[in-house]
């Protein structure tokens, strides 16, 4: 009897250990900083589905579902005083498309070029001291916004003091706004309060690794960009996702994977032309970025 009884004591000495430490709060550093000669394999994936739906006299319907590849190998250039990039080196970029009727690749194998991030935001795309082409660069500066490091989602997910595991937090609703709105949504109305909370699973190496679970939730709404003549009526849709950390304490984000789900219905006037037309438009993208630490080593050559 006397041995169980050591046995339990023992067993409930180690499970204290292991819950004290996940119960350990932890500051979260979700924006990263860098230095010259950093870099990382960079990759980005987007899907988007649009549908449109009308109802007249002369029914109409609209689908379009693109999807949106790149890849890169990143070499960091210079920083600013904050450790942000200011200047980066692509290389071996690939950026793959494909949507209705049509697939290919946007760059020749081994394309390379410089993105320069101004003050204010602005990005910019170089190859041989000379601008890309203005179609091009906004393909790929607008895929480059998505990347989670250079979005608001920093500022929203960062609970502004440490956290522990199966802590939850509030989301700002102001920021959750304007990160919202660079995804083409105007939140009328959120559906209860927006929430993350931090976890910790098996990584794809068998450790611990933390991840940070989110949802917003919405119920009116107006897409961003809509026709004087338009009403909208009953809207709703969510955002959520997941921010894997790297391992050990402050570890930076590895992976962060979004998916966007709006739906809205609507009416077209025009008083004395013609009557009343309803309309259903239904949104969705998923977003899967993918950040690979390269050792400064390999980047001896930037």
């Amino acid at each position: 009897m006397e041995l169980n009884r050591r046995s339990v004591a023992a067993f409930a000495a180690i499970l204290f250990f292991w819950v004290a430490r996940g119960a350990a709060a932890e500051e979260l550093v979700l924006k990263p900083r860098y230095q010259a000669g950093d870099c990382y394999a960079l990759s980005l994936h987007t899907t988007t589905q649009t549908a449109v739906r009308s109802k007249g006299a002369r029914p109409k319907s609209f689908d379009e579902d693109v999807q949106l590849e790149y890849g890169a190998r990143v070499v960091v250039l210079e920083v600013d005083a904050n450790g942000q990039p200011v200047r980066e080196r692509h290389e071996d970029v690939r950026l793959a498309f494909v949507r209705p009727g049509e697939a290919g690749a946007l760059f020749k194998e081994h394309a390379a070029f410089e993105v320069r991030r101004a003050e204010g935001g602005d990005v910019q795309l170089f190859a041989n001291e000379k601008r890309i082409p203005r179609a091009v660069e906004k393909v790929v500066v607008d895929l480059l916004a998505s990347q989670f490091e250079y979005s608001l989602g920093p500022a929203l997910f960062d609970p502004g003091r440490p956290v522990a595991i199966g802590e939850s937090w509030e989301l700002d609703q102001s920021i959750a706004r304007r990160f919202l709105r660079d995804r083409g949504v105007r939140v009328v109305d959120f559906d209860g309060p927006a929430t993350a909370t931090l976890e910790q699973q098996t990584g794809d190496g068998g450790e611990p690794a933390q991840v940070i679970r989110y949802r917003i939730a919405i119920s009116r709404w107006q897409p961003d960009e809509v026709h004087p003549n338009n009403l909208t009526a009953a809207s709703e849709g969510h955002v959520e996702g997941e921010i894997r950390l790297a391992a050990g304490p402050h570890g930076q984000p590895l992976r962060h994977v979004s998916n966007l789900v709006m739906s809205v219905n609507g009416v077209v006037t025009a008083s004395r032309v013609a009557d009343p037309v309803t309309w259903r438009l239904e949104m969705s993208r998923s977003t899967e970025q993918s950040t690979q630490i390269v050792r400064k080593a390999l980047a001896a050559n930037f």
